[in-house]
């Protein structure tokens, strides 16, 4: 005897919002997302969306980095760390405008990434298009380890 299936009412993981509780979560998402603006929070806001890839020639980062010119980016090497920095100033305007909503955000953020052992430092490329910061590094040619040959203990005299 086979049993009736149970339709639930809640959605699957991944599945679209489509539910009586769609507006509530995206309220709370927008309530979460601009929690620091009342506060005067505005000197640092989250860091972009990362993409770190690893392939046998070398290793490509993707930064989501929308509205930031090259200017406004720094990225450096240190020992086996990459650091991305930027840094946006006030896009607000001053004289007789009331502003009603303000969204456009300006402060900074850094981003730190551990690099594997075997990264190039000096083959660093960065490219920024589109809003989106792409960094290539190639590998070194050196091995990482080496094995260890283990010899037969002489006999003692």
């Amino acid at each position: 005897m086979s049993q009736p299936e149970i339709k639930s009412t809640l959605p699957t993981i991944g599945q679209q919002a489509t539910h009586i509780f769609a507006p509530l979560q995206r309220e709370i998402d927008r309530v979460f997302s601009e929690f620091g603006r009342g506060f005067g929070m505005t000197e640092t806001f989250a860091v972009p969306s990362l993409d770190f890839s690893e392939t046998a020639q070398g290793i490509e980062l993707k930064l989501d980095v929308p509205g930031y010119t090259e200017s406004e980016l720094t990225v450096t090497v240190e020992d086996d760390r990459l650091i991305v920095h930027g840094h946006k100033t006030d896009q607000t305007e001053s004289g007789d405008k009331t502003y009603r909503v303000l969204e456009r955000r300006s402060g900074e953020f850094t981003r730190q990434v551990t690099l594997p052992r075997t990264v190039d430092a000096e083959g660093f490329t960065a490219n920024l298009k589109d809003g989106v910061l792409t960094i290539v590094a190639s590998k070194t040619n050196e091995s990482v380890g080496r094995t260890i040959p283990i010899q037969a203990a002489s006999p003692a005299a």
